[in-house]
């Protein structure tokens, strides 16, 4: 009963107690004994209230007035014609017997004996009564085609109202869409006009409100993360079940249907977009993954499915990323001491900051999580690589001077050598303000050694890692630079999320390109192996001769030691 449309339950002429072509003063009658029953508190019933078929009215005056201001109106007097019983034939007797005892599918099978414009009429509304819309639907279709251009003229002679059989039919088709939905029209074996009528009468509805709440959800500030999603949120309700109805009335090939479909779902995407650029919220990547997910469900056309895979596929790499929730305090500050970190210049002093601010956040992950959990030896391994980095970036740097003049002096012959030399007084001096340097930077080197020494890494970084140490304890042992160093103190800092663009998610990460693979190794790009060697012996001769003009030619042989010692390090360092 309840899905009865309120149309056939609340009819003027249920109202009113007639028939739809009832004589006008069958109508002024019902309405006047409905009157004096009303003053007195008195239930009004008629025998067209159908007690058994439909549920029970209750009448006010309101009502009553209401019904008759609609009759007296020839347009609405025919729609509401359209979903009552007419009454002209004597079959029409017989099956009215049977609907007013109740027996409504007696009274269909005698209307079904017979087409005419009574039987096809009440059949319609028996239908409408026991929810069969379609079917209803295909009986008035049988009706106006058989009888359209007398119809208006057998209800009520004295209407002037002029309407067509495509007219009224379209006319009953409209109001029963307003009442049970035009979708629900669809789908079943109507007349191929009948079908196109219909399907043009929900299509533009649907896709007038979907391109509405999108219109809507543009207007909101792209810069304000809590509005974006929240209209990201509401453009998702207010228009899951018109694309849905849309769906299914049109195949997805359909430019229509693409078009809307891909209007909606890029406009979710970019709320996404918008909300995860501009929000702090450590929940942001996985609330713009549903939002994501449900804008790549939706889209149809190429280019709109693949940007929002692309966002997808960038946004669940984040996902990925992301620290578990019991530390997220301490990965998002030693995010912010890596990025800060990687804006430093290449200087071995800011590895040790960074080591020393990083270390107690990343015990603290240790002991949350434990020493093999794999984001905890990933995060630390990427401190320890980018600290590593700038440890063999100063390294190399600083030996550069040296192995430059080294370079220059290989490439002369031994007298122009010699000639070099003895002219060139002041370069004692300059190679032992080298020396100095390369000293300094090495003790550093080895001081930020000894600090990552007791970081944890992931296996596949060790062994590059232990490369890298072993070459600079070799650099070290052959300058004299002590490799027992107290370890200092430690503390910590985090990259910011990665940034989405307008138009996609782009990951970003904060950290020294290719630092894994870095090495100590001198910077020239000429010095190969065999130059190595040459520039060593020349090393050695160089300090020879130092030697040997700083005390008188005494100590030249002290000197050439001391430069075989030099140059065999310089040696190392360009052929690791």
């Amino acid at each position: 009963m309840d899905a009865i449309p309120i149309i056939v339950l609340h009819n003027p002429y249920r109202l009113l107690g007639v028939y739809a072509n009832s004589a006008k003063r069958d109508i002024v009658a019902n309405k006047g004994r409905a009157t004096a029953f009303l003053k007195v508190n008195r239930p009004v019933e008629y025998p067209l209230d159908l007690k058994g078929v439909l549920p029970p009215l209750t009448r006010t005056q309101e009502l009553m007035d209401e019904a008759e201001a609609h009759l007296a109106v020839a347009k609405e007097q025919i729609k509401y014609t359209q979903f009552w019983f007419l009454k002209i034939t004597p079959l029409d007797d017989i099956a009215f017997n049977h609907l007013l005892a109740g027996n409504m599918a007696g009274a269909i099978e005698i209307w079904s004996k017979q087409d005419t414009l009574s039987s096809l009429q009440n059949k319609l509304v028996c239908y409408l009564i026991e929810n069969k819309p379609w079917l209803a639907v295909k009986v008035a279709e049988n009706l106006y085609e058989k009888f359209g251009d007398i119809y208006i003229n057998k209800i009520d002679a004295n209407c002037t109202l002029q309407l067509s059989a495509t007219d009224l039919l379209h006319q009953f088709i409209d109001s029963l869409g307003k009442e049970v939905g035009m979708s629900k029209l669809l789908g079943y074996e109507l007349g191929g006009e009948t079908k196109t009528y219909i399907s043009n009468q929900t299509i533009g509805p649907l896709i007038s409100k979907i391109s509405s709440e999108v219109d809507k959800a543009k207007k909101v500030d792209h810069k304000a993360p809590k509005a974006r999603i929240e209209a990201a949120r509401k453009l998702v309700a207010n228009t899951k079940e018109a694309i849905s109805q849309l769906k299914s009335i049109l195949p997805t090939t359909d430019s229509q249907y693409q078009m809307i479909a891909d209007k909606l779902g890029l406009e979710i995407l970019q709320c996404g977009i918008d909300y995860f650029n501009n929000t702090e919220d450590d929940e942001a990547p996985h609330t713009a993954m549903k939002i994501q997910k449900y804008a790549l469900s939706i889209v149809v056309g190429t280019l709109a499915k693949q940007r929002c895979e692309e966002n997808v596929k960038i946004l669940q790499k984040i996902i990925d990323e992301l620290p578990p929730k019991e530390v997220v305090t301490e990965d998002r500050t030693i995010k912010a001491e890596l990025s800060k970190f990687v804006r430093l210049p290449d200087k071995i002093s800011y590895a040790i900051t960074l080591l020393n601010n990083t270390k107690p956040h990343l015990h603290s992950i240790k002991q949350k999580l434990g020493k093999t959990n794999e984001y905890y030896l990933k995060i630390s391994t990427q401190v320890v690589g980018n600290a590593l980095h700038n440890v063999i970036e100063e390294v190399n740097e600083v030996q550069k001077p040296l192995a430059e003049l080294s370079e220059i002096l290989g490439k002369m012959d031994p007298t122009m050598r010699s000639i070099f030399l003895s002219s060139n007084i002041d370069i004692t001096s300059k190679v032992r303000s080298i020396e100095s340097k390369v000293r300094f930077t090495l003790r550093e080197a080895w001081k930020a050694t000894i600090l990552m020494d007791d970081f944890d890494v992931e296996n596949s970084f060790k062994s590059r890692y232990r490369e890298n140490r072993s070459t600079l304890k070799s650099l070290c042992d052959n300058m004299k630079v002590s490799t027992y160093v107290s370890k200092p103190s430690t503390s910590s800092k985090p990259v910011s999320r990665p940034i989405i663009s307008s138009s996609t998610i782009k990951s970003t990460t904060q950290s020294r390109p290719s630092t894994a693979h870095s090495s100590f190794s001198n910077n020239s790009s000429s010095s190969s192996e065999n130059n190595g060697c040459i520039i060593a012996l020349v090393i050695m001769l160089v300090v020879g001769i130092i030697g040997a003009l700083a005390n008188g030619g005494e100590g030249f042989f002290i000197g050439l030691l001391w430069g075989a010692l030099f140059g065999g390090g310089v040696y190392k360092v360009m052929s690791d």
